[in-house]
């Protein structure tokens, strides 16, 4: 929606730093033929490669600012929010944008074109001109910091989340192989039953057969466990080294990759429940089960560590519903101390941690909320209470699109 009414006083422009040496009679000039754009949530105001001659001014909302780089990869370059101004560098140059900009708040924007600035830079003084361009550069080299940073921070968390995954690896290794040792030990018993009854030289009685037949189905079921934690281990730790996107069974993975974390979880008195509240015709999932399983691990890693005090255990639930036609809710839920509500404005962010002390990284989380937002086009949700416990609620599409 467009409108050309003269609404705003000039005396806003001045809130913008790119228009702070500007004449009382420019910025009049300015808003006197400058258009007032409202755009809504989600919006995509322009898009990277494309041809413009517009700068845009801010006046309401928030937008973001996404690249795709040379790897087909999108990555969030910045986040804007009122009086701040994008699309400049393109305006001036005459080059394709850059970056694509969508609004993440209803906004209004104040659209300047190429002529209208040019025609006002053509009457100014040396000394404006100087000042105009002075302020592109330095936003120039704000933004160019900016990004350095965010890159900087976007391959440390890839790295740490190569850490991750191995040390969960790990940690399911020696679960899976502290697991198997219980059906063995119950195999070798169940063998030496039965080699003792056979090898004793009186003849074959009911009784005997009994406890034989009986060693033989403990011997049965014990195998059939010890293969079924094999085989998860081998689908969870697959997937966590190769990321491809499959169609599967969300609920039979969820439960797959509940059942190697329980392993590792029972030193710490840790019970997991899962409801799966999924229709038999919802459970068909298309998207990435080595992203999901390094979800959950990383979210019941951090209730193992953070909610319950240390040995004390507790309990943990897991649902699977749908949000909505398109959507799942994967909801993790604790009952243990919660986070306070300063720490929760922090909780994703890259290395903000309450627990260093005993091993916390800051990093679990931020790639929690890495692999729902970026790899899985979702979202994450938190609730939390003092004292009450924790609930974080992840929703993601039935189909991955990308």
């Amino acid at each position: 929606m467009v409108t050309k009414k003269r609404i705003l006083n000039p005396d806003i422009l001045r809130k913008f730093s790119f228009f702070a040496s500007f004449s009382n009679e420019q910025l009049e000039e300015i808003i006197s033929v400058a258009q007032k754009v409202a755009l809504k949530t989600n919006d995509v105001v322009f898009r990277q490669g494309e041809l413009s001659e517009t700068m845009y001014l801010i006046l309401k909302g928030s937008v973001r600012i996404d690249r795709e780089n040379g790897e087909e990869k999108t990555i969030n370059v910045a986040r804007l929010n009122q009086y701040e101004v994008f699309g400049e560098l393109a305006m001036l140059s005459k080059e394709p944008r850059q970056a694509t900009v969508t609004v993440t708040k209803d906004a209004e924007f104040l659209v300047i074109d190429r002529a209208l600035m040019l025609d006002i830079i053509r009457a100014s003084k040396p000394e404006e001109i100087i000042e105009v361009f002075s302020v592109l550069s330095d936003q120039m080299r704000a933004a160019n910091d900016r990004e350095f940073k965010e890159t900087l921070s976007r391959r440390t968390l890839e790295a740490q989340m190569e850490v991750e995954k191995q040390r969960a690896l790990t940690q399911m290794v020696a679960g899976v192989a502290h697991e198997i040792n219980t059906p063995l030990g119950v195999i070798n018993t169940a063998v030496s039953i039965m080699a003792r009854e056979l090898a004793a030289p009186v003849e074959m009685t009911t009784q005997r057969a009994a406890d034989i037949a009986e060693s033989l189905e403990l011997m049965r079921r014990n195998v059939e466990r010890a293969h079924l934690l094999v085989q998860d281990f081998k689908k969870v730790s697959v997937s966590q080294l190769v990321d491809e996107k499959d169609t599967f069974n969300i609920s039979e993975a969820i439960q797959e990759t509940m059942d190697l974390v329980i392993a590792t979880l029972k030193r710490s008195q840790i019970q997991i429940e899962f409801q799966d509240k999924l229709a038999p015709s919802a459970k068909t999932w298309t998207g990435y089960r080595g992203f999901l399983s390094q979800i959950l691990i990383n979210l019941l890693t951090n209730v193992e560590r953070y909610a319950y005090p240390k040995g004390a255990g507790g309990t943990v639930e897991v649902k699977i519903d749908l949000e909505d036609n398109k959507h799942y809710r994967l909801t993790v839920t604790d009952y243990g101390k919660g986070i306070s509500k300063e720490n929760q404005a922090r909780i994703f962010e890259p290395f903000f941690t309450t627990g260093r002390s005993f091993g916390g990284t800051g990093l679990g989380l931020a790639i929690v909320h890495n692999l729902v937002t970026n790899a899985l086009s979702g979202e994450i949700r938190l609730k939390s209470e003092e004292g009450k416990g924790t609930v974080f609620e992840i929703i993601i599409p039935r189909i991955i699109s990308e």
